[in-house]
């Protein structure tokens, strides 16, 4: 018998969280939740956060009779910070993990993930490569990390080593965290936390399909840019390279300001 396998079906083997947040997710929530429950690693528990969702994202979720899901669903939207924060009181498990509800995971991801936590105490983060992947679910291209602990600590302040929707978290190590606190790019600032309180790794295979949103990003550039500006602010001293860091987002920033500037000018001319 596989060992690895046989960790997943034990009763006394960790349990992992998963925490999936939803507003208006009605277009892609269903695979996103076929992709947890279909992960080789059983042991977990969904907890799915609606942000007062009015599309059919709530007959979507109840469609689902699986007793590992538990469905929180909000009336008022109050927005992803609050819900972010308010997600990280809710689990129960010895790991935590993230999905957002357009992103997917391969069906081993969690089992190859729990494997490493358990074999290397030390570690209190860790994440995978990514398959990023366009509203119509098509292959757009692949985004690789740093693997281990050194390299992801002197690059994490110039570019994120982690994707969100990949990472599996100790559960302790996230209680002695602030949580979330940055109402863009929240992710970066608790990552950067969690490694005050031990090291990081990621898996160097594809196991999360991220799907990219053009349109939220292109609104959100300038807001992003000066949200990751003021979370390597708060780190520099804890990480390496700040100063080339913070070169490099505001060079970003000039340029997004100035094209968001002569978008606006072309228009009023035209």
């Amino acid at each position: 018998m596989d060992t690895n396998l046989q960790i997943s079906t034990e009763k006394d083997a960790p349990l992992v969280s998963v925490l999936m947040l939803t507003y208006n997710g009605a277009r892609f929530i269903r695979e996103a939740i076929e992709s947890v429950l279909a992960q080789t690693y059983t042991r977990l528990e969904l907890i799915i956060i609606d942000d007062g969702s009015t599309d059919a994202t709530r007959e979507i979720i109840q469609r689902f009779s699986d007793e590992r899901i538990r469905y929180i669903r909000h009336e008022q939207n109050a927005g992803l910070l609050v819900r972010r924060k308010e997600s990280l009181g809710l689990v129960s498990g010895n790991y935590v993990a993230i999905l957002d509800s357009d992103d997917l995971w391969l069906a081993d991801k969690l089992e190859k993930q729990v494997n490493y936590l358990s074999d290397h105490s030390a570690c209190v983060l860790i994440g995978t490569w990514i398959t990023r992947i366009n509203e119509r679910g098509e292959v757009i291209g692949t985004t690789k990390y740093q693997s281990d602990d050194l390299s992801i600590r002197a690059s994490i302040l110039m570019r994120n080593q982690f994707a969100h929707s990949s990472v599996l978290i100790r559960r302790d190590a996230l209680k002695r965290t602030v949580g979330y606190r940055f109402p863009l790019d929240e992710d970066l600032d608790l990552f950067l936390q969690l490694g005050l309180q031990g090291s990081f790794a990621n898996i160097a295979e594809t196991l999360t399909r991220y799907r990219i949103n053009t349109t939220g990003q292109s609104r959100n550039k300038i807001g992003m840019i000066k949200n990751v500006l003021s979370i390597i602010r708060v780190h520099k001293h804890a990480y390496a390279g700040y100063r080339m860091a913070q070169l490099k987002y505001l060079t970003a920033y000039t340029i997004a300001v100035l094209a968001k500037h002569l978008g606006r000018t072309a228009t009023a001319r035209s």
